[in-house]
């Protein structure tokens, strides 16, 4: 089976406003067509016969490992995108990025061209240099008013690389969902409210359409910042799959670019929530 990667060359890495790829036709058209034949039923992913709207529901390798409802192909793809070979594919594209942006990475994690590759929730950092996972995810269909799935924000310092790649349904006539990449305003990371960041410091960059067969996938960092718009009422989940490497230890702290509030701006929002 190919992976993601196979079609990718270094050249098609973005580096503005922070490392990416955008990738149309990741996959062969017949494997793809099989994937969203066999995408786990939405009761599988979210585990019940019940979901709340646009809620994500997420279902991890170590799971779909064990579970006879869902086939084998999907198990073998998940397979593949938590392995070495994902892995080394990602570090020979991403190396030059990765010494950019976390210098310290080879001294504290390890060599980029060896690291180790574990599953998450089945292996440790006793055996592996990166826990990978590829989760089967949805957003629930939508049946209320929507609204954005999440504002501008960063992912979690421990995590290395982060991806989707989407299986927009044939039959899928929604808009939204789709997934925002932003810079900082000032060009300088500021504004934080934990990992999440107001949209008056952020401007938008580049727009990915939630659409069948594309993957994107960024190299995490201080500068990755990202969100996805709100989805319209439909009975069609938002299908794709998360792919996540994490290492042992955080590779930013973004607790030192927090949003600094001053006594006049910390009354002030008080007495506008009074008024509102």
């Amino acid at each position: 089976m190919k992976s993601l990667f196979d079609v990718v060359e270094k050249h098609e890495v973005f580096t503005d406003p922070f490392p990416h790829v955008v990738i149309r036709d990741a996959l062969d058209e017949e494997l793809c067509s099989q994937l969203i034949a066999e995408f786990p039923t939405i009761s599988t992913v979210t585990q019940s016969s019940q979901f709340v709207s646009n809620e994500r529901y997420s279902y991890p390798a170590r799971d779909v490992f064990t579970n006879p409802a869902i086939s084998d192909l999907w198990k073998s793809f998940i397979q593949l995108h938590t392995s070495d070979r994902f892995l080394a594919q990602f570090g020979t594209l991403f190396e030059d990025q990765i010494r950019q942006y976390h210098p310290e990475f080879e001294q504290v994690i390890g060599e980029i061209r060896a690291l180790k590759a574990g599953v998450r929730k089945i292996d440790d950092f006793s055996s592996a240099d990166v826990l990978m996972d590829a989760q089967i995810c949805i957003n629930a269909p939508v049946t209320e008013v929507p609204k954005p799935i999440k504002q501008a924000h960063i992912d979690r310092p421990q995590v290395l690389f982060a991806g989707l790649y989407y299986l927009r349904h044939p039959d899928d006539r929604s808009s939204g969902g789709d997934l925002e990449i932003y810079r900082f305003k000032s060009g300088k990371p500021y504004g934080f409210q934990g990992q999440f960041i107001d949209d008056r410091y952020v401007e938008l960059v580049k727009t990915v359409k939630y659409d069948r067969n594309v993957l994107v996938l960024f190299l995490n960092s201080i500068h990755s910042l990202h969100g996805v718009t709100a989805r319209s009422i439909t009975n069609s989940p938002r299908c794709f799959v998360n792919l996540i490497g994490e290492v042992k230890q955080p590779l930013f702290n973004y607790r030192l670019h927090e949003e600094q509030k001053n006594l006049v701006q910390q009354f002030t929002r008080k007495l506008r929530g009074l008024v509102t």
